[in-house]
Order: structure tokens, then sequence, then C-alpha cells
């Protein structure tokens, strides 16, 4: 069978198929191996008290990320287990779980083993999980109302979830986000540049006697290396003038000299050449040997009238590399690195000046962030203030309705409590966060003359299911809860009451799967799918079964809830009006 809602335009919205599709449970209390398909819809689950219905909760309690204990297995038993099969995830816990490292393609399938060694294990699609990421992706697959362990209700963070989906205020929740998002980055940039500004003003003195030193020390690339070239000459210079008189005195000048010998030697080739043509190369290469060895003397010459000795020169040398030394050991660095430090220096001192007009820059744009953001936040908070008084309204209406006549119900602001404010985002006791500046709170009180008191701290198990239940009613949104689980929902009913239960688990069950467990036939009745949880002992030991009713049999356990332990043929055709008036009333 298909569920739909209609929205305002009269059209029928198909719900998200994500489900519980199947549940197997081995091993577990009383349960020797049960296996549970479940459907979409009402899923209904009956059976004598003590039959183990509960046990089938709690195994869905350790399916949500509930810790298990070795006391569930089964008596004679070492290991108890528990598996789901989710299908149709949503892109969100898909996303999540693969980047939680599981292989996940739109199915999850969730085993817990509970060992009596206290070596229990969780494995997703087959892989190992930790606990603590079981219980967080829980929240999105099963919700449990009426144990207060495990239920949203009770979790104060939820209340303002339900208000903004009863108001309808999610586009303008949104809107929210987005301005308290851009005034985060608007005061992140301001103060980081404050804080950058501040530090480059300390700063700026050193800085500015750095640049100083290395402009007025006039570095240039390569200095180091051409001083200690001239440092090595100057050093060395009487050397080298010796040197080079010698060189000029070998080979020009005397009767000894070797160009004036190699000229005349020269000639004689010539002649030589005169007679044999062969000897013409020959000539050649003298002649230009002769040439070089004169160009060779004179540059001797120039070199040794050059070079001197200059005790001062060197002197100043040898300061200027003690100059070079000392920069490059206090800077730690090179001539090209230090000059690269001086450009950075500049640069920041430059950017000093440029820093003070973007910090007004800045400024402006953070004050009209901050603008934005809390006057969407004080709007929002108006229209959720005339929202809870209306949700006030309308779930007290809900709450008499479910057999709950005296309850009241409030949704309270709550304020922080600081002493002092904390700008941008803590002022006058309101705190602003990407939802808003509100925090809300359910309170109510389900006896006359009693002072209404937050839920978590006064509401019995059947009581919050019931709230739970007029809340879902109320707001009916698709969800991203898989399924909801209704414990105890209709303790202390009965009649129209329950009638009026009834309506409202269906009118939940049209965007979610529902399973909720019942001893009421008028509950029973309107069930899309019925399940019946039998005891029975054998050899000695009890087994707990389940089983999903065809129609016939949900006519017979229906009228078992009606009739007690005599079932008549008018107790039958009751049953059998109660059924066929849901399947009429579903179309």
């Amino acid at each position: 069978m298909k569920f739909c809602v209609a929205n305002s335009n009269g059209e029928n919205v198909k719900p998200a198929v994500f489900m519980l599709r199947e549940l197997r449970i081995k091993n577990f209390a009383i349960i020797d191996e049960v296996v549970l398909q479940l459907g979409r819809g009402l899923n209904i689950i009956t059976g004598e008290t003590g039959a183990g219905k509960s046990i089938i909760l709690n195994a869905l309690g350790l399916i949500s990320g509930e810790r298990g204990s070795s006391d569930i297995i089964r008596h004679q038993e070492e290991e108890a287990t528990v598996e789901a099969l989710f299908d149709t995830l949503p892109p969100s816990l898909n996303a999540k779980l693969c980047q939680a490292g599981f292989d996940v393609d739109g199915e999850l399938v969730i085993k817990r083993v509970l060992n009596r060694s206290g070596k229990n294990r969780i494995y997703l699609n087959g892989s190992l999980c930790p606990l603590s990421l079981l219980a967080e992706i829980g929240t999105a697959l099963v919700h449990i109302y009426g144990q207060h362990e495990h239920h949203t209700l009770l979790q104060a963070e939820t209340h303002l979830n339900l208000l903004d989906a009863f108001a309808d205020l999610d586009a303008k929740a949104k809107s929210m986000k987005e301005r308290f998002d851009a005034l985060s980055c608007a005061w992140d940039r301001l103060t980081e540049t404050r804080d950058t500004l501040e530090k480059q003003r300390r700063e700026k003195a050193f800085l500015e006697a750095q640049a100083e030193e290395i402009a007025g020390s006039r570095l240039r690339p390569g200095e180091e290396e051409e001083l200690r070239s001239s440092k090595n000459i100057l050093a060395h210079s009487e050397k080298l003038h010796q040197g080079c008189r010698e060189g000029e005195e070998m080979l020009y000048e005397g009767d000894a000299a070797l160009v004036g010998r190699l000229g005349k030697y020269a000639g004689k080739v010539r002649e030589l050449a005169a007679i044999d043509e062969g000897l013409k190369p020959t000539v050649e290469l003298l002649d230009s040997s002769w040439a070089q060895l004169q160009e060779a003397a004179s540059q001797l010459r120039r070199y040794a009238d050059r070079i001197h000795f200059d005790p001062r020169s060197l002197e100043q040398i040898e300061d200027r590399l003690a100059e070079i030394q000392r920069l490059k050991r206090k800077y730690n660095a090179d001539i090209e690195d230090i000059l690269r430090m001086q450009a950075g220096i500049e640069e920041t001192l430059a950017s000093l000046e440029q820093g003070e007009e973007q910090i007004v820059v800045l400024e402006r744009a953070f004050e009209e962030a901050r603008q934005a953001a809390w006057d969407m936040a004080e709007k929002l908070s108006h229209e959720r203030q005339r929202a809870a008084k209306k949700l006030k309204r309308e779930m007290e209406r809900e709450i008499r309705g479910l057999g709950m006549p005296e309850t009241i119900f409030e949704v309270r602001f709550v304020r922080q409590d600081k002493e002092t404010d904390d700008p941008p985002f803590f002022i006058s006791g309101k705190k602003l966060t990407e939802r808003g500046m509100d925090q809300v709170e359910f309170h109510f009180s389900p006896n006359p003359g009693e002072p209404v008191k937050p839920l978590a701290k006064i509401a019995s198990g059947g009581e919050l299911s019931r709230l739970m239940l007029a809340l879902k009613a109320l707001v009916l949104t698709p969800g991203v809860v898989s399924t909801l689980l209704f414990d105890e929902v209709d303790a202390g009913i009965g009649g129209r009451v329950a009638e009026i239960v009834g309506k409202k688990l269906q009118q939940v069950a049209a965007l979610h799967q529902v399973i909720t467990v019942t001893h009421l036939p008028q509950i029973a009745a309107i069930a899309d799918s019925h399940y019946v949880v039998h005891k029975e002992v054998e050899k000695g030991r009890t087994f707990t079964h389940v089983k999903r009713l065809s129609e016939p049999e949900r006519v017979s356990e229906v009228a078992r809830m009606l009739g007690g332990v005599k079932i008549t043929e008018k107790t039958l055709r009751h049953a059998e009006e109660m059924i066929e008036a849901r399947i009429k009333a579903n179309g």
C-alpha cells in the first residue's frame, strides 16, 4: 500500500522511502530467533502481556546506538545478535558513511553482536564500526519515544527544530544561517587583520632599524666574491709585479730575449722558403708566434706598471668583508637573501600605511554584516514567539484529545547567563548563533495546580509518546529520520481517545515509518502491517515468536483484543468492521 499526504494545493506528495526494511533478532532475552519484514506506514505489534513485545523495542534501541549489556543474552547462549536492513538512504547519510570509510550504495545493514566475554562488535555493511559512529547516525535511523534514555524530545536542542518546522520558518532559518556565516567571516577577517596590523605596529621600530641598516650597508649581489678576489691580488701584489717584470725581460729585453731571437730565426726561414715554398706555412707560424710573444711582453709590462702594493686599500677591503660577515651572521643569510629580506621589510612597512585604510573598510563590512544578522535574528525571534503561542494552543488541544485533558504545554525562550557582553555574538543576554538569538525549551505540567517544568524532568514514558505524537501530527515533515517508534502511547486510554490516538498515528505514518506496540483494538485495527508476538514453552524452555498477520488472522487478533478469552461471532464481526473501516478510509 502506498501512502501520500495532500499538500496545500491538494496534490498528493509521496513521502521519502527511507525505512527499516528488515529486523533479525537472535538469542536476545527469551527470543530464540525472529525475523520481521517491516512495511511502510503504520506497523503495529500486539500480543499478550509478557509475550516479549518490549524486547523487540529494546533490540531496535541497540540499532539506534544504545549501549548493550551481556544480561540481555539468552540463557545458555554465548552471543546475541541484532541485524537491521535500511534501504534508500538519504544523500546526507550516504555522504557521512562514505566519509567515515564505509562502502554504502543506498542500503545499510547494521549488525550488533553482544558477547558474554564483553567482546561486543558492531558492523556496518560488513565492516567493523565504533559505537560512537553508530550513536551518531542512529539518530537519523530510529527515534524511540517512550523510554527516557532514548528519545529526542528530551533533548532541548531539538525543540527549536520542531518550533521552526511548525511555523514553516525553514527558509528564514536558512537565511539566518547565511547571514550568520557572513558575519562570522567578516569578524574573522577583521580580527585577523587587526591582530596582524597590531603585530606589525609593535615590530615597526625594529623593522625600520633593519631596513635602515641593510640599506646603509649598500650590499650588492656578488660583492663578496669581488672583494675576496681583490684582497687576494693586493695580498700578492709584490709577487705579481716581480713575476711580470721577469717575463717581460725574458721575452723582450736584452740580446737573449725570445722575441729578438725568434725574429732573427724567422728571417732565416723566410730565405729558405724562397728556395722551397713548402716552408711557407712554417714561416707563417713563426711570424704569428713572434707577434703573440710581442703582445704577451706588452701585456706583462702594462700589468707590472699598474700593479702595486697599497696597504690602505687592503685594509678597506678587509673591513668591508668583516662588515658583510657581521650582517650574514646577524640575519643568518647570504647577501642575496638579505637583499630579499630588505624588500620584504619595505613591503611590510608600506602595508602598515595601507592597513589602516583596510581596517576602515573591514570595519564597515563587519558592521553591515552584524546589523544584517541581528536584524534577521530579531525578525526570526518575533515569528518564533508568535508561533510558540500558537503551538501552545494547538498542542494543548491535541493533547486533550489524546487523553491528557489537564495538561499545560509551554514553549519557553531561554536567556543566556553571562555577566558581560561579548560582541558581536553575545549582547544583553542574547547569544547569536546560526539559528538566530533563540534557545527554546518545551515545558509542561500534566496535573492541575502543578507548575510547568522541562519535559526531561517530569514526563513519563507514555506522556512523552503522546506529546511527540501530537507534535508529529502538527509538524508533518518528511523526514530525515527513517523510523519512529512509539512505546506506551496507549497507556491509560481507551474508547474515543484510543480512536483519536490511532488517527494521529496514521497521520504521522503518512510521512514516516511508524512502529508501535499497542494493547488497544482501535489502534490495532488501523495498522498497515500487523505483527503478533506470542510465547511458547518447548521442552522446558520459553520461546518468543513474531508473525506478520494476514487479513483473516488480523480479524482474529483484533477480536481477541476486543473480546478477551471468549471470542464470539459478534466480536469477530465487530473486528472485521473495524478493519474494513480502516481500508475504506485509506481508499
